[in-house]
């Protein structure tokens, strides 16, 4: 149904409905996390260029709306610069947007209030390194608290977004999707802030091919994430191309803690083509490369654990 038959008490759902199909597009073409300048490309609505969000502003709406934001954005400012606005750290199922400035009453801040009491869908634009946002979309303002100067913002499921009016919801289940949803993104966010810094870490090549194609490349971790010290940390990870890093993650192919490659035995006796021999075979007892910034190398007593249990594996 097209989004000028719903009724609706947002007054720019069109307008959302369109941003929101513009972004889909841009993430399906470049991925889950987009670099400014392809966030400031805007979207289109009835032939006129409208932007997401723009540099200065956190909380943004554009003119040619009347309702609540449309965006709201928090950044990794480049080293030596301070961020404008930011989230607080937060592991439940809501993120905390603080507020622009310290008055409530201040227009952008009332752009978050106007979304709340209107229940409009907005995009948050979570930055997870300079210049790299991963956009999060439908969000919601769940709770607008002037007296801490912050809101929470929750994460739905991604389009189709009906309309705030449309249809009668139940709020009790909508909270509780919707603390799961915003969970699942955070992890995701951590997941992707990892494989970034790693990837930066390592200068977008695989440790052990050098294969220097960012699409192409992942980031492993060396103690898993569900241990309590495998943090999202680049001490912890490796940036690996997909072979090596499932060749890795299966125990077929190990890192001494002196940061040279070994192969199991099984993958050392089979033969079979020159994928195995020279994609995998090639690089044993080779060693990988590091960081050029030493606090950045795979942390050592970290590969001891790693290659304990590549050894037992293999075993």
């Amino acid at each position: 149904m097209p989004a000028s038959s719903f009724s609706s008490t947002d007054p720019d759902w069109p307008i959302r409905q369109a941003a929101f199909q513009r972004l889909a597009e841009l993430t399906r073409l470049h991925g889950g996390v987009l670099p400014w300048d392809k966030v400031a490309e805007g979207f289109s609505f009835r032939g006129e260029p409208l932007y997401f969000a723009t540099k200065a502003e956190g909380i943004f709406r554009p003119r040619q709306m009347q309702g609540g934001a449309l965006s709201i954005k928090t950044t990794v400012p480049r080293r030596g610069r301070i961020a404008r606005y930011d989230d607080i750290a937060s592991d439940d199922g809501a993120f905390f947007y603080r507020f622009k400035g310290e008055d409530p009453q201040n227009h952008s801040n009332q752009l978050l209030a106007r979304a709340e009491a209107l229940k409009a869908p907005l995009i948050y634009f979570y930055g997870v390194a300079p210049g790299m946002y991963r956009p999060i979309w439908p969000a919601y303002i769940a709770r607008f608290e002037p007296q801490t100067l912050t809101c929470e913002v929750v994460a739905d499921e991604a389009l189709p977004v009906e309309p705030p009016g449309t249809a009668l919801h139940d709020a009790t289940a909508d909270r509780i999707r919707r603390g799961y949803i915003t969970v699942q993104a955070k992890k995701r966010i951590h997941q992707e802030t990892f494989r970034l810094h790693v990837l930066d870490a390592y200068g977008c090549r695989c440790a052990i091919c050098r294969l220097p194609r960012p699409e192409l490349l992942q980031a492993a971790h060396i103690l898993p994430d569900r241990d309590e010290r495998g943090v999202p940390e680049v001490p912890n990870g490796l940036a690996l191309c997909h072979l090596h890093h499932g060749a890795f993650d299966a125990d077929l192919l190990g890192i001494r803690p002196d940061g040279h490659i070994e192969l199991a035995p099984t993958l050392r006796e089979t033969r079979d083509g020159p994928t195995l021999e020279h994609a995998l075979k090639a690089f044993d007892g080779q060693p990988i490369i590091k960081p050029v910034r030493q606090d950045h190398w795979p942390r050592e007593q970290f590969l001891e654990e790693r290659y304990a249990r590549f050894l037992q594996r293999a075993a």
